[in-house]
């Protein structure tokens, strides 16, 4: 028999040394705890590389002007976009990826992620503290007039 016992034991994840991103990250706000935990996740592993993608919470929502150069001629209203992002310092996101669209092929998804660099989101808390570097999914609904809601 190929594998046997061996092989389902070397697959034991609990066995396996946390990765260093899911350590808490400092760098922004007090760490006192006094904030509240972020909402919730997008199941455990569902993100880029199995990180836990959590919903996304603005700073700051991007306005239509600054998504409108990047979005395609001819966005078809009332589509939406999906994208999966990793949050950094200042309420930045990088290394962003498209989750989903609608319609498919529509190129929303791809619009997000080339203006990413404009958006402001607060990273995932933890009893109050930020979890920089953590991954959130951020998610745009367009009107049938084009602006974003």
């Amino acid at each position: 028999m190929l594998g046997g016992m061996e092989m389902f034991d070397a697959a034991d994840i609990s066995k396996m040394p946390a990765h260093p991103e899911d350590q808490l990250a400092g760098g922004m706000g007090s760490g006192t705890g006094k904030g509240q935990d972020s909402g919730s996740a997008y199941g455990p592993g569902e993100g880029p590389g199995g990180q836990r993608l959590y919903n996304a919470e603005w700073y700051r929502e991007p306005t239509h002007a600054e998504l409108a150069e990047f979005l395609p001629n001819g966005a078809p209203p009332g589509g939406w976009a999906l994208i999966a992002c990793k949050t950094i310092a200042n309420y930045q996101v990088e290394n962003c990826r498209s989750l989903g669209e609608s319609p498919v092929g529509s190129g929303l998804s791809r619009a997000m992620r080339q203006s990413a660099w404009q958006f402001r989101i607060r990273p995932p808390r933890i009893n109050g503290k930020p979890m920089i570097g953590a991954w959130v999914k951020i998610r745009i609904d367009f009107t049938q007039g084009g602006d974003k809601r």
